[in-house]
């Protein structure tokens, strides 16, 4: 978790970070969207799932086995959202899409918070 005020470099400290580190970073900012864009959404009239940008993010990462990969969430943290990543910070690496699909990260997957 990177903490501090707006302009005081956590970007910047980020970037040098996951470029020292060869890590790739898929960044995505959760306040610029509604719940159902960044978690995903069952359409009610043909109850096909549709994925959300953290679903995609997080499909994405765990595809990843040799390298690392860094999924930050910018932005001040909602209990909202971050409440579906309970089990992603835990030991059990595993993110519950609301569809109920399980995606299981492996130990090159970190979440960052910015």
């Amino acid at each position: 978790m990177l903490l501090g005020p707006s302009k005081s470099g956590k970007t910047t400290v980020r970037k040098l970070l996951a470029s020292l580190l060869n890590a790739q970073t898929i960044v995505i900012n959760p306040k610029a969207m509604d719940k159902p864009y960044l978690l995903g959404t069952m359409d009610v009239d043909t109850r096909e799932w549709k994925d959300g940008v953290l679903t995609v993010a997080s499909r994405e990462a765990a595809c990843e086995s040799g390298r690392v990969v860094w999924v930050v969430l910018d932005g001040d943290v909602d209990p909202e959202w971050v409440e579906a990543l309970n089990s992603v910070l835990d030991d059990n690496r595993l993110y519950t899409v609301p569809s109920g699909e399980r995606i299981r990260f492996g130990r090159n997957v970190r979440f960052v918070f910015e």
